[in-house]
């Protein structure tokens, strides 16, 4: 019994395990036909999808600074030549453009266009959204002017002639393709007619199918949302495989899906696992029908299987690699785009140039063939040397450059200027040299006035900071320098090519009393956002050694966040305030002198009034008059020099015009003219002293003008001042007035008031002396009531004031 058993069992488990191995080999073999069936067909797809795309292109090209009633306008002509446009791509059924209330503007098969709106089509609510894709496919319906079966590939219009802004919607242009078309395309890739291909949106509506069902005429459905399409379309997944009962039609399959290029879209192919089953059991059939013999065939069979696998990995290795090399041509194309592309064929000496590389160049957009030295004339003379010498460099065998890239100027042959960026690369042999360079041209020309309109813009602003005195700076963080400008580092204190100024630096600048308030000002800018303070900066003096005096500086400055600008920063300016600082300091100073002075002068002048004497009311209010009007002359003098002091001159000149008038007391009214002269050299007397000597001043020119030389007509007075050994001596003479025979026996209150300002306020003396033509006095003012550095040598200065 053991050997039957055996016998059973062996062939049996034999059986069995070349059974399993089948099946493995069956589904291995479906797995991998599928997974080249739906790249295939992803291939197919994603060129026939780039040339919708192209086409798309090119009628929205020539379309372009047309309004939407020019289209209206030339609608037959503009048709026709759209229809030509497209005739170029044969899957291509129309091309149309709507406008950006939904209407038709052309339709090339259809003319005039129909007045139905489109709004409510997917592909124009999509594209008329402000983050509308560049490029968009729409499901699959029925035409509603000629009831076909379409889908539509488009984009938005731009640069039309509307002069709407650029980021504004403005129609949509479009190319409808027939499922059925692209359906004929997918089944000549069909490995076997059981097979379907189709290709999916990532959103699971389908645009077209070899299975049969756009026979009917309606549009395709959307794939139930429990099929496991969406669990690998969800995530982005390039390519999968995976059992489905929801493929169309309806029964249980095997599916592989694959990404069509950088397009929404997913090449799937179908295999029912029914047909998978009978494959298996076609060759399960013979190996039970011959028993035990079949047994052995099935594990040679198997054997066999092993091999195939290796095969077809080897198969899959090699399609992977051909996939890669069709990646970089895809990515090659989409880095290069369709327009102003070339080839240089190092080892023909031709340049082979695109249509639309021509048009940069300012030729008719035919493709053609050049010599490098057709692009060499229409380079820029300014440009011509460097440009040459950077393409002959880039291909020299010691450069070993595989990129080229560089901009520079054209001039096209209407004499418009056009700046250029050129990138390309160098294809180079086994031993280094080069034998083609390929790339683009791309217009830059905006771009570049752009950047040297910012480049001005940036240049005056830096020059009206300097003119205004003003410093910009710019801080990244606290283990970050600051960034100055020259104007800033002045202001701060730093040499220019001293490097970068850290944070540290900048606070020993800082006056001592001053830092602790920048310290708190910088830790409420962590919090606001803003710092803004003034504070005083040290330097050193010229040559070094002692610190100069502090100056104050404004700090003003905001916390910027930007993405564009690598994060956050504080971004400010500096400027200098010690004028204005200085200036509030004087303006304190100041309002305390005044202050201080209206005391003394309210005691001056209550001492006046105690101490005047006159034979009436009107008498003491004409002494008074005068002895007020001198302390305010000189207070105005004191004022005009923020009390600083006051010139001799000024103050000599100011006590004595009064007396140069015309005598309107004289008979008859006669014209009676004083000649009086002052002369001496620059001299500034104190705040203290200026007072106590105007009133004196206005003493002697009183009793001048009641007894002495300014009393009669053609009288004399001589008022000079000298230094002598650091104290200022001032001579009053007066000639040709009344004589005098003798010294007056009485003294008056003027000569009193005089001798008590100048001998008991500013310790001066007085030394009078009367001879017969007149009084002539000396009064010494010693050198503590001189302003410190005021007294110079110079010549003495002179006036006449008659």
């Amino acid at each position: 019994m053991a050997l039957p058993a055996t016998a059973v069992v062996v062939p049996l488990s034999i059986m069995l395990t070349v059974g399993w191995l089948s099946w493995s080999s069956a589904w291995t073999a479906a797995e991998t036909d599928m997974r080249r069936a739906a790249l295939s067909a992803s291939e197919y797809a994603n060129r026939t999808f780039e040339g919708y795309s192209v086409a798309v292109g090119r009628v929205n090209d020539r379309l372009r600074t047309l309004t939407d009633q020019d289209i209206r306008d030339r609608e037959r002509a503009l048709g026709e030549e759209l229809r030509r446009i497209t005739a170029e791509l044969s899957q291509t059924q129309m091309s149309y453009v709507i406008d950006r209330n939904g209407y038709p503007l052309v339709i090339t098969n259809i003319y005039p266009a129909p007045e139905g709106s489109l709004a409510d089509r997917d592909y124009f609510q999509i594209l008329s959204e402000p983050d509308a894709p560049e490029l968009f496919i729409s499901q699959t319906f029925v035409g509603r002017f000629d009831g076909q079966l379409l889908f539509s590939v488009g984009r938005r219009r731009t640069d039309t002639g509307n002069f709407t802004p650029d980021d504004r919607f403005d129609g949509v242009v479009l190319v409808s393709v027939s499922p059925k078309v692209l359906a004929d395309g997918l089944a000549r890739l069909l490995s076997a007619p059981t097979d379907r291909l189709a290709v999916f949106r990532n959103d699971g509506f389908g645009l077209s199918t070899t299975s049969g069902i756009l026979e009917s005429g309606t549009p395709l459905p959307q794939l139930d949302r429990q099929s496991a399409f969406y669990d690998f379309a969800d995530l982005g997944i390039e390519s999968a495989v995976y059992s489905s009962s929801l493929s169309i039609p309806g029964d249980r399959a095997l599916v592989a899906m694959q990404a069509v290029g950088d397009l929404p879209l997913y090449a799937v192919s179908m295999r029912p696992r029914s047909q998978i089953v009978a494959a298996w059991r076609a060759t399960m059939l013979p190996l039970l029908a011959l028993g035990v013999p079949a047994t052995l065939a099935l594990f040679l069979l198997s054997i066999r299987v092993v091999f195939d696998q290796r095969r077809l990995a080897e198969r899959n290795v090699s399609l992977q690699r051909d996939n890669a090399l069709s990646s970089d041509r895809l990515l090659r194309a989409k880095r290069f785009g369709l327009m102003g592309t070339f080839e240089f064929d190092l080892r023909t000496g031709i340049s082979r140039r695109s249509a639309e590389y021509m048009a940069i160049h300012g030729h008719d957009p035919v493709p053609s063939e050049e010599a490098h030295e057709d692009w060499v004339s229409r380079v820029h003379p300014d440009d011509r040397v460097r440009a040459e010498r950077v393409v002959l460099n880039a291909l020299s065998d010691a450069s070993g450059d595989t990129d080229y890239g560089q901009s520079y100027r054209i001039i096209t042959k209407d004499g418009e200027t056009r700046w250029i960026a050129a990138w390309g690369e160098i294809d180079r042999d086994a031993a280094g040299r080069a034998y083609m360079l390929r790339g683009i041209h791309i217009d830059v020309t905006p771009l570049r006035t752009t950047e040297m309109a910012l480049a001005e813009s940036d240049a005056r602003l830096r020059l009206a900071q300097e003119a205004m005195g003003i410093g910009a700076w710019e801080w990244l963080g606290y283990s970050q320098p600051l960034r100055c400008s020259r104007k800033a580092l002045e202001l701060f204190g730093f040499d220019p090519g001293a490097g970068p100024v850290g944070l540290r630096s900048l606070m020993a600048k800082v006056h001592q009393e001053d830092r602790s308030a920048m310290a708190r000002a910088l830790r409420h800018m962590r919090a606001s956002g803003s710092l803004q303070i003034e504070v005083r900066l040290q330097r050193l003096a010229e040559g070094g050694g002692a610190v100069a005096t502090p100056h104050w500086v404004a700090l003003r400055a905001r916390r910027i966040s930007s993405r564009r600008l690598g994060g956050t920063r504080l971004m400010g300016v500096v400027y200098d305030v010690s004028d204005r600082k200085r200036s509030e300091e004087l303006v304190m100073l100041m309002a305390h002198e005044v202050e201080h002075r209206a005391k003394n002068a309210l005691t001056v002048v209550s001492s006046l009034l105690r101490t005047a004497k006159a034979n009436s009311a009107e008498e003491l209010a004409h002494v008074m008059r005068g002895r007020v009007r001198a302390l305010s002359q000189t207070m105005a003098l004191l004022g005009k020099q923020q009390w600083t002091g006051a010139d001799l001159h000024d103050i000599v000149e100011s006590e004595l015009r009064p007396f140069n008038l015309v005598d309107t007391t004289a008979a008859e009214n006669a014209t009676t003219e004083h000649h009086i002269s002052v002369s001496g050299p620059p001299i500034r007397i104190g705040v203290a002293a200026a007072q106590p000597l105007s009133m004196a001043l206005h003493e002697l020119a009183t009793n001048a003008a009641k007894y002495g030389a300014l009393s009669v007509a053609g009288g004399q007075l001589s008022v000079s001042w000298s230094l002598e050994e650091g104290d200022v001596h001032i001579l009053w003479r007066e000639a040709g007035g009344p004589e005098i025979n003798d010294q007056p026996r009485t003294t008056g209150f003027g000569s009193r008031l005089i001798s008590l300002v100048f001998e008991g306020q500013i310790g001066g003396r007085i030394e009078k002396r009367w001879s017969r033509g007149g009084l002539e006095c000396r009064m010494i003012l010693p050198a503590s009531t001189l302003v410190a550095g005021a007294a110079t040598p110079p010549e003495a200065s002179q006036n006449r004031l008659a």
